[in-house]
């Protein structure tokens, strides 16, 4: 198999947009746009709006990131803006997919029957090269974790050991 996957940490990336134009950053964190995904074959519907970065609650300095999102095929539908908002939007977004695309922050790596990928869908951007068809056949399995239900039952633990104390 000669696929190869491509990963690069969007922390990273963001921060990076950040410190070169931090208008541009606070219009990814602030304008809230319109993912889709239809599970590669139709027969699911995924709808979910948010900015593509978000930051941490309650940090009160703003800084912290929470999550990337950012997908060049589930939609990213951005709202209607003025003029001059649009335009500062789309070279924002231009300008994280240029970092993002940069050879000097991607890692790649080609996996092997057995290997293992595991990673923070809403930190690491990831995609893979086209499948030849002298690949033969090729399994991934993919694995979803709900961060919200792992942040819930921490809190339950959490406190069930604070009365224990």
């Amino acid at each position: 198999c000669q696929v190869m996957n491509y990963m690069v940490d969007a922390y990273y990336i963001a921060e990076l947009l950040r410190k070169e134009d931090p208008e541009a950053f606070k219009l990814l964190c602030e304008v809230e746009v319109r993912f889709e995904n239809n599970g590669g074959d139709g027969g699911s519907a995924l709808v979910h709006v948010a900015p593509h970065f978000e930051l941490e609650a309650g940090d009160s300095s703003g800084h912290t990131l929470r999550a990337v999102r950012f997908s060049s095929k589930s939609g990213q539908y951005a709202p209607p803006l003025g003029d001059e908002k649009m335009a500062a939007f789309y070279r924002a977004r231009r300008r994280f997919s240029e970092l993002a695309h940069d050879p000097k922050y991607v890692m790649s790596l080609q996996l092997k029957p057995g290997d293992l990928l595991m990673f923070d869908n809403q930190r690491l951007l990831h995609a893979r090269s086209s499948i030849a068809p002298t690949d033969g056949e090729r399994w991934v399995q993919g694995c979803y974790l709900d961060r919200d239900g792992l942040w819930l039952n921490y809190e339950r633990w959490r406190r069930r050991a604070e009365t224990t104390e």
